[in-house]
Protein backbone atom coordinates (compact mmCIF):
# COMPACT_ATOMS: atom_id res chain seq x y z
CA UNK A 1 0.00 0.00 0.00
CA UNK A 2 1.78 3.55 -0.96
CA UNK A 3 0.81 6.04 1.93
CA UNK A 4 0.58 10.06 1.77
CA UNK A 5 1.71 12.10 3.87
CA UNK A 6 -1.35 12.96 5.39
CA UNK A 7 -1.96 9.11 5.75
CA UNK A 8 1.17 9.11 8.35
CA UNK A 9 0.19 11.76 9.99
CA UNK A 10 -3.54 10.48 10.59
CA UNK A 11 -1.93 7.41 12.08
CA UNK A 12 -0.01 9.11 14.22
CA UNK A 13 -3.09 10.61 15.71
CA UNK A 14 -5.15 7.36 15.86
CA UNK A 15 -2.56 5.79 18.16
CA UNK A 16 -1.46 3.38 15.21
CA UNK A 17 1.22 2.82 12.23
CA UNK A 18 1.57 3.12 8.41
CA UNK A 19 4.85 2.10 7.27
CA UNK A 20 7.40 4.41 8.47
CA UNK A 21 7.57 7.69 11.01
CA UNK A 22 5.83 10.38 9.80
CA UNK A 23 8.50 13.58 9.38
CA UNK A 24 8.23 17.54 8.21
CA UNK A 25 11.17 20.47 8.73
CA UNK A 26 9.04 23.22 10.23
CA UNK A 27 10.50 25.77 7.63
CA UNK A 28 9.13 29.76 7.54
CA UNK A 29 12.02 32.08 6.12
CA UNK A 30 13.98 29.54 4.63
CA UNK A 31 11.19 28.69 1.78
CA UNK A 32 12.37 32.43 0.68
CA UNK A 33 15.54 30.85 -0.26
CA UNK A 34 14.48 28.00 -2.17
CA UNK A 35 11.86 29.92 -3.69
CA UNK A 36 14.49 32.58 -4.70
CA UNK A 37 13.07 35.74 -3.08
CA UNK A 38 13.16 38.16 -0.54
CA UNK A 39 11.92 37.55 2.83
CA UNK A 40 10.20 40.55 2.86
CA UNK A 41 8.67 39.83 -0.27
CA UNK A 42 8.22 36.13 1.83
CA UNK A 43 6.41 38.45 4.22
CA UNK A 44 4.13 40.82 2.89
CA UNK A 45 2.99 39.77 -0.54
CA UNK A 46 0.59 36.65 -0.75
CA UNK A 47 1.18 35.23 -4.28
CA UNK A 48 4.99 35.16 -3.23
CA UNK A 49 4.58 33.77 0.22
CA UNK A 50 2.29 31.04 -1.39
CA UNK A 51 4.38 29.96 -4.60
CA UNK A 52 7.32 29.75 -1.72
CA UNK A 53 5.19 27.67 0.10
CA UNK A 54 4.47 25.47 -2.67
CA UNK A 55 8.17 25.51 -4.05
CA UNK A 56 9.59 24.50 -0.58
CA UNK A 57 6.56 21.53 0.15
CA UNK A 58 7.49 20.26 -3.45
CA UNK A 59 11.25 20.02 -2.69
CA UNK A 60 11.29 18.46 1.07
CA UNK A 61 7.84 16.36 0.30
CA UNK A 62 7.52 16.60 4.18
CA UNK A 63 4.55 14.90 5.81
CA UNK A 64 3.29 18.70 7.35
CA UNK A 65 3.84 21.79 5.56
CA UNK A 66 3.88 24.45 8.34
CA UNK A 67 2.86 27.44 6.43
CA UNK A 68 4.39 29.61 8.52
CA UNK A 69 5.55 33.60 8.19
CA UNK A 70 6.64 35.45 11.31
CA UNK A 71 5.74 36.13 14.67
CA UNK A 72 4.68 39.64 15.05
CA UNK A 73 1.85 39.92 13.01
CA UNK A 74 -0.17 40.26 15.14
CA UNK A 75 1.32 42.93 17.09
CA UNK A 76 1.85 45.14 14.20
CA UNK A 77 -1.94 44.75 13.97
CA UNK A 78 -2.48 46.33 17.12
CA UNK A 79 -0.28 48.75 16.43
CA UNK A 80 3.65 48.13 17.54
CA UNK A 81 6.14 49.13 15.65
CA UNK A 82 7.99 46.51 13.39
CA UNK A 83 11.23 46.64 11.40
CA UNK A 84 11.32 44.24 8.31
CA UNK A 85 14.62 43.61 6.84
CA UNK A 86 14.71 42.60 3.09
CA UNK A 87 16.60 39.94 3.94
CA UNK A 88 15.95 38.68 7.93
CA UNK A 89 13.70 38.32 10.65
CA UNK A 90 10.88 40.71 10.83
CA UNK A 91 11.73 42.24 14.70
CA UNK A 92 9.54 44.57 17.10
CA UNK A 93 11.17 48.34 17.59
CA UNK A 94 8.06 50.20 20.13
CA UNK A 95 5.91 48.10 22.16
CA UNK A 96 2.81 49.67 21.50
CA UNK A 97 1.88 48.84 25.40
CA UNK A 98 4.91 50.42 26.69
CA UNK A 99 2.67 52.61 28.08
CA UNK A 100 -0.09 49.76 29.58
CA UNK A 101 -2.69 52.38 30.10
CA UNK A 102 -3.23 51.94 26.25
CA UNK A 103 -4.51 48.74 26.65
CA UNK A 104 -8.17 50.19 27.66
CA UNK A 105 -8.16 51.62 24.28
CA UNK A 106 -7.31 48.81 22.47
CA UNK A 107 -9.69 47.02 19.91
CA UNK A 108 -9.08 43.17 18.90
CA UNK A 109 -7.70 43.39 15.08
CA UNK A 110 -10.04 42.15 12.56
CA UNK A 111 -7.83 38.93 10.61
CA UNK A 112 -9.81 40.16 7.55
CA UNK A 113 -8.66 43.65 7.59
CA UNK A 114 -5.78 44.75 10.11
CA UNK A 115 -1.93 45.29 8.65
CA UNK A 116 -0.86 41.57 7.32
CA UNK A 117 -3.79 39.32 8.50
CA UNK A 118 -5.20 39.35 5.61
CA UNK A 119 -2.50 38.93 3.61
CA UNK A 120 -1.54 35.80 6.00
CA UNK A 121 -4.50 34.35 5.29
CA UNK A 122 -4.98 34.94 1.55
CA UNK A 123 -1.12 33.35 1.05
CA UNK A 124 -2.43 30.31 2.98
CA UNK A 125 -5.37 30.11 0.88
CA UNK A 126 -3.74 30.14 -2.35
CA UNK A 127 -1.38 27.79 -1.08
CA UNK A 128 -3.56 25.35 0.19
CA UNK A 129 -5.05 23.29 -2.76
CA UNK A 130 -1.42 22.55 -3.79
CA UNK A 131 -0.30 21.02 -0.72
CA UNK A 132 -2.10 18.00 -2.17
CA UNK A 133 -0.56 14.57 -0.06
CA UNK A 134 0.87 16.28 3.43
CA UNK A 135 -1.14 17.62 6.11
CA UNK A 136 -1.06 21.81 6.12
CA UNK A 137 -0.90 23.72 9.42
CA UNK A 138 -0.74 27.40 9.44
CA UNK A 139 1.51 29.05 12.22
CA UNK A 140 0.91 31.79 14.11
CA UNK A 141 1.29 33.30 17.81
CA UNK A 142 -0.59 31.92 20.94
CA UNK A 143 -1.88 34.47 23.62
CA UNK A 144 1.34 34.61 25.57
CA UNK A 145 3.25 35.54 22.95
CA UNK A 146 1.03 37.94 21.68
CA UNK A 147 1.12 39.75 25.52
CA UNK A 148 5.32 39.59 25.25
CA UNK A 149 5.47 41.22 22.11
CA UNK A 150 2.64 44.10 22.96
CA UNK A 151 4.47 44.55 26.31
CA UNK A 152 7.86 43.69 26.04
CA UNK A 153 9.52 40.11 27.69
CA UNK A 154 10.91 41.60 30.55
CA UNK A 155 8.51 44.22 31.40
CA UNK A 156 5.41 42.17 31.19
CA UNK A 157 7.69 39.83 33.98
CA UNK A 158 8.01 42.63 36.15
CA UNK A 159 4.24 42.94 35.60
CA UNK A 160 3.20 39.50 37.00
CA UNK A 161 4.69 40.55 40.40
CA UNK A 162 3.32 44.65 40.26
CA UNK A 163 0.65 44.43 38.40
CA UNK A 164 -0.94 41.05 38.00
CA UNK A 165 -4.39 42.33 37.35
CA UNK A 166 -3.14 43.96 34.02
CA UNK A 167 -1.44 40.92 32.78
CA UNK A 168 -4.28 38.83 33.27
CA UNK A 169 -6.20 42.07 31.55
CA UNK A 170 -3.89 41.50 28.81
CA UNK A 171 -4.36 37.75 28.57
CA UNK A 172 -7.50 38.31 27.68
CA UNK A 173 -7.45 40.66 25.22
CA UNK A 174 -4.69 37.88 23.59
CA UNK A 175 -6.67 35.56 23.94
CA UNK A 176 -9.57 36.66 22.16
CA UNK A 177 -7.49 37.73 19.50
CA UNK A 178 -5.91 34.32 19.21
CA UNK A 179 -9.42 32.66 18.96
CA UNK A 180 -10.70 35.47 16.49
CA UNK A 181 -7.48 35.02 14.25
CA UNK A 182 -7.30 31.32 14.54
CA UNK A 183 -11.37 30.53 13.48
CA UNK A 184 -10.68 33.46 10.57
CA UNK A 185 -7.88 30.74 9.26
CA UNK A 186 -9.51 28.07 10.04
CA UNK A 187 -12.56 29.29 7.88
CA UNK A 188 -11.09 31.14 5.04
CA UNK A 189 -7.92 28.86 4.18
CA UNK A 190 -9.05 25.43 6.25
CA UNK A 191 -5.76 24.51 7.41
CA UNK A 192 -4.97 23.11 10.82
CA UNK A 193 -3.90 25.64 13.92
CA UNK A 194 -0.89 25.50 15.36
CA UNK A 195 -0.15 28.42 18.04
CA UNK A 196 3.53 29.31 19.08
CA UNK A 197 4.73 30.55 22.62
CA UNK A 198 8.01 30.48 22.50
CA UNK A 199 8.10 33.25 25.43
CA UNK A 200 6.92 30.10 26.96
CA UNK A 201 10.29 28.69 27.75
CA UNK A 202 11.13 28.22 31.24
CA UNK A 203 13.90 29.54 30.48
CA UNK A 204 12.78 32.87 30.52
CA UNK A 205 9.20 32.30 32.83
CA UNK A 206 8.95 30.58 35.94
CA UNK A 207 7.13 27.40 36.10
CA UNK A 208 4.57 29.76 38.46
CA UNK A 209 4.09 32.61 35.66
CA UNK A 210 3.01 29.57 33.41
CA UNK A 211 0.62 27.97 35.80
CA UNK A 212 -0.63 31.37 37.02
CA UNK A 213 -0.84 33.76 33.84
CA UNK A 214 -0.94 31.96 30.69
CA UNK A 215 -2.43 28.41 31.60
CA UNK A 216 -6.10 29.24 32.24
CA UNK A 217 -6.03 31.30 28.89
CA UNK A 218 -4.09 27.57 26.95
CA UNK A 219 -6.80 26.12 28.26
CA UNK A 220 -9.80 28.71 27.66
CA UNK A 221 -8.30 28.66 24.11
CA UNK A 222 -8.43 24.75 23.71
CA UNK A 223 -12.72 25.12 24.70
CA UNK A 224 -13.23 27.53 22.28
CA UNK A 225 -11.81 25.50 19.45
CA UNK A 226 -13.25 21.90 20.99
CA UNK A 227 -16.13 23.32 21.26
CA UNK A 228 -15.85 23.76 16.93
CA UNK A 229 -14.76 20.56 17.13
CA UNK A 230 -10.96 21.98 15.80
CA UNK A 231 -8.37 20.87 17.38
CA UNK A 232 -4.44 22.76 17.83
CA UNK A 233 -0.94 22.27 18.34
CA UNK A 234 1.01 24.28 20.56
CA UNK A 235 4.93 24.86 19.92
CA UNK A 236 6.62 26.01 23.25
CA UNK A 237 10.95 26.86 22.21
CA UNK A 238 13.56 26.45 25.08
CA UNK A 239 13.16 24.42 28.11
CA UNK A 240 9.57 23.00 29.32
CA UNK A 241 10.26 19.85 31.64
CA UNK A 242 8.76 21.38 35.11
CA UNK A 243 5.37 22.01 32.86
CA UNK A 244 4.85 18.85 31.03
CA UNK A 245 2.36 17.93 33.56
CA UNK A 246 0.21 21.45 33.46
CA UNK A 247 0.48 21.05 29.36
CA UNK A 248 -0.94 17.59 29.51
CA UNK A 249 -4.44 19.35 31.61
CA UNK A 250 -4.62 22.11 28.47
CA UNK A 251 -6.49 19.95 26.04
CA UNK A 252 -4.30 20.27 22.84
CA UNK A 253 -3.51 17.70 20.60
CA UNK A 254 -0.25 18.23 19.94
CA UNK A 255 2.79 19.04 21.51
CA UNK A 256 5.73 20.13 19.45
CA UNK A 257 9.26 20.87 21.48
CA UNK A 258 12.24 22.18 21.40
CA UNK A 259 15.76 19.93 21.43
CA UNK A 260 16.34 21.79 25.23
CA UNK A 261 13.42 19.78 26.58
CA UNK A 262 13.39 15.80 27.07
CA UNK A 263 11.60 14.25 24.84
CA UNK A 264 12.20 10.63 26.62
CA UNK A 265 10.06 12.85 29.53
CA UNK A 266 7.22 14.16 27.62
CA UNK A 267 6.67 10.36 25.98
CA UNK A 268 6.52 8.97 29.46
CA UNK A 269 4.25 11.84 30.77
CA UNK A 270 1.96 11.77 28.13
CA UNK A 271 1.52 8.38 27.77
CA UNK A 272 -0.17 8.83 24.34
CA UNK A 273 -2.57 11.00 25.24
CA UNK A 274 -1.48 13.72 22.81
CA UNK A 275 0.76 13.36 19.93
CA UNK A 276 4.19 14.75 20.24
CA UNK A 277 6.27 16.46 17.81
CA UNK A 278 10.26 16.89 17.85
CA UNK A 279 12.69 18.02 18.64
CA UNK A 280 16.08 17.19 16.09
CA UNK A 281 18.15 20.31 17.04
CA UNK A 282 17.86 23.52 14.11
CA UNK A 283 21.57 23.91 14.28
CA UNK A 284 22.19 20.52 13.48
CA UNK A 285 20.35 21.98 10.19
CA UNK A 286 22.63 24.80 10.14
CA UNK A 287 26.17 23.61 11.04
CA UNK A 288 25.87 19.91 11.90
CA UNK A 289 27.57 16.92 9.69
CA UNK A 290 25.82 14.23 8.20
CA UNK A 291 26.63 11.82 10.94
CA UNK A 292 25.19 14.25 13.37
CA UNK A 293 22.04 14.77 11.82
CA UNK A 294 21.89 11.28 12.05
CA UNK A 295 22.74 10.37 15.09
CA UNK A 296 19.84 13.27 16.21
CA UNK A 297 17.46 11.90 14.25
CA UNK A 298 17.72 7.81 15.49
CA UNK A 299 17.81 8.94 18.98
CA UNK A 300 14.31 10.87 18.44
CA UNK A 301 12.70 7.98 16.04
CA UNK A 302 14.22 4.84 18.72
CA UNK A 303 12.88 7.07 22.09
CA UNK A 304 9.51 7.93 20.81
CA UNK A 305 8.70 5.90 17.37
CA UNK A 306 7.72 2.46 18.50
CA UNK A 307 4.81 4.07 20.97
CA UNK A 308 3.25 5.93 17.85
CA UNK A 309 1.45 9.59 18.87
CA UNK A 310 4.85 10.98 17.50
CA UNK A 311 5.72 13.27 14.58
CA UNK A 312 9.74 13.58 13.85
CA UNK A 313 10.51 17.02 13.00
CA UNK A 314 13.00 19.87 13.80
CA UNK A 315 13.24 21.54 16.97
CA UNK A 316 11.88 24.54 15.61
CA UNK A 317 12.08 26.35 12.45
CA UNK A 318 15.36 25.62 10.43
CA UNK A 319 17.18 28.14 10.30
CA UNK A 320 17.13 30.37 6.74
CA UNK A 321 21.09 30.07 6.20
CA UNK A 322 20.70 26.31 6.39
CA UNK A 323 22.05 24.88 3.25
CA UNK A 324 19.16 23.25 1.84
CA UNK A 325 20.78 19.68 1.24
CA UNK A 326 20.86 18.91 5.12
CA UNK A 327 16.98 19.07 4.96
CA UNK A 328 16.98 16.88 2.12
CA UNK A 329 19.32 14.35 4.04
CA UNK A 330 17.49 14.85 7.37
CA UNK A 331 13.92 13.58 5.32
CA UNK A 332 15.64 10.92 3.11
CA UNK A 333 17.43 9.12 6.29
CA UNK A 334 14.61 9.63 8.61
CA UNK A 335 12.26 8.06 6.05
CA UNK A 336 14.67 5.04 5.59
CA UNK A 337 15.74 4.35 9.39
CA UNK A 338 11.85 4.81 10.46
CA UNK A 339 10.14 1.85 9.33
CA UNK A 340 7.93 0.76 11.35
CA UNK A 341 8.67 -2.76 10.30
CA UNK A 342 12.07 -3.04 12.00
CA UNK A 343 10.76 -1.74 15.32
CA UNK A 344 7.24 -2.13 16.57
CA UNK A 345 6.79 -5.96 17.33
CA UNK A 346 3.82 -7.48 15.04
CA UNK A 347 3.56 -4.38 12.76
CA UNK A 348 0.86 -4.65 10.00
CA UNK A 349 0.46 -1.21 9.38
CA UNK A 350 -2.20 1.37 9.22
CA UNK A 351 -5.69 0.79 7.21
CA UNK A 352 -8.25 3.75 6.64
Amino acid sequence: MKYTGRDHVRAAYSRSFTDRVPVYPITSLINAKVAGITIREYLTHPRKFAKAVIISYERFQGDVVTMMADLVMETEACGSTVEMPENDLAYVTKHILDDKKKLLKMKVPDPMKDARLPYYIEGLSLARPHITDAAAGSVICGPWQIAVNLRGAEQLILDTVDDPEFVHDLMKFTTEFAQRFGMAINSEARVGLSYSEAACSLNLISPDIYRTFVLPYHQQLVNYFSEKKTGITLHICGYIDPIMEDLMTTGISALSIDCHSSLKKLMKVSNRKLVIIGNVDILLFKDGTKKQIEEATRWCIDTAAPYSAFVLSSACEVPPTAPLENIDYFINFAHEYGRYQRMVPGWIGYRM
